[in-house]
């Protein structure tokens, strides 16, 4: 029964994203425009910009200090956990039958061209599908560590890069499996990574982080050019609203890479992870909000992780201790 039940609420997931079945956005819906003066260390703003995130991270080391878990939020955690951190298995391998759909490896800008990407396109799937119904669903996280190396091969070791999240989620879901709602699991395999339990939820958090740190500055800090070029197409500048007309959507897109790199380290530095959570997901629900169902397939995978760090935290190994 309960296998007939996992399969009926998986393919219903399918049936309801069907219709916004398209490419998500990567590099801010836009291409490198014209040349824009590349941000200075020695800009003012820059340099206030370190400062601040001096301050921010200090701030976030007090609070990691004196913040505490409350046992009513303990004992909500030990009731959903399982079913919340079902559900986000299931939005992952959903999100990677998405990308095969619309024939990328893990981002849009992975672009399936040759006989050896359609291979990857092909085991994508499978381990999206594994994932999804919860069949062998630690194996179909292996399949996505060796897609990983295969799409280095392919693609470059540099554009892989913007792809780490998916890393860590297939060590998490490889670790952890699922809980609830699978239809096949390897017991011999479950008890092997059970010595290893601990460092699953660590290694997505530390997946995620690099993944946000890499972005903020490939598509944003280091690319004024690109940022320019999708703002001048999306007016998201709301400085000017609040009555800063001198922030200009140059400055703004590299206030935008500045926080998405401050994200991505405190979820490297396990500082106040679910709190950081919380953050991300309000810019997340808001980009949602302007851009529409093409923004919910794209963030899909961080959707799911935000479920996952926000049960656990940072995890019980490699982050900064109280």
């Amino acid at each position: 029964m309960k296998k007939i039940y996992t399969l009926v609420l998986s393919t219903l997931a399918i049936l309801i994203a069907k219709p916004i079945l398209v490419s998500a956005h990567v590099k801010w819906f836009a291409e490198e425009g014209g040349y824009v003066r590349p941000y200075q260390i020695t800009d003012i703003p820059v340099l206030i910009s370190i400062l601040a995130v001096l301050i921010v991270v200090g701030i976030g080391v007090f609070l990691e200090r004196t913040l505490p878990v409350f046992t009513w939020y303990q004992k909500v955690i030990e009731r959903v956990a399982p079913a919340i951190l079902s559900i986000a298995s299931i939005g992952f391998g959903l999100s990677y039958l998405i990308f095969s759909y619309n024939g990328f490896i893990f981002a849009p800008n992975l672009v399936v061209n040759s006989t050896f990407a359609a291979f990857l396109l092909v085991l994508q799937a499978l381990a999206g599908a594994m994932i999804l119904f919860g069949i062998y669903e630690r194996l179909g996280g292996f399949l996505l560590i060796v897609l990983f190396f295969l799409g280095i091969y392919e693609y470059g070791a540099v554009e892989m890069l913007d792809t780490l999240e998916m890393v860590g989620f297939a060590f998490y879901a490889m670790i952890i499996g699922r809980p609830k709602w699978k239809m096949a699991e390897s017991e011999f395999v479950s008890r092997i990574m059970h010595h290893v339990h601990e460092y699953g939820v660590s290694i997505l958090r530390i997946g995620t982080g690099l993944n946000l740190m890499i972005l903020g500055f490939s598509e944003k800090i280091l690319t004024p050019s690109l940022t320019q070029n999708f703002l001048s197409q999306y007016d998201w500048n709301f400085m000017h609203t609040l009555g800063f007309e001198w922030f200009t959507n140059y400055w703004f897109a590299y206030a935008g890479g500045v926080a998405e790199a401050l994200f991505g380290l405190f979820f490297l530095l396990g500082l106040v992870t679910r709190v950081t959570v919380i953050c991300l997901a309000v810019f997340l629900v808001t980009t949602l909000v302007l851009l529409g169902p093409v923004e919910l397939m794209g963030h899909l995978p961080h959707f799911s992780i935000a479920a996952v760090l926000l049960i656990f935290g940072a995890g019980s190994r490699l982050h900064m201790h109280k």
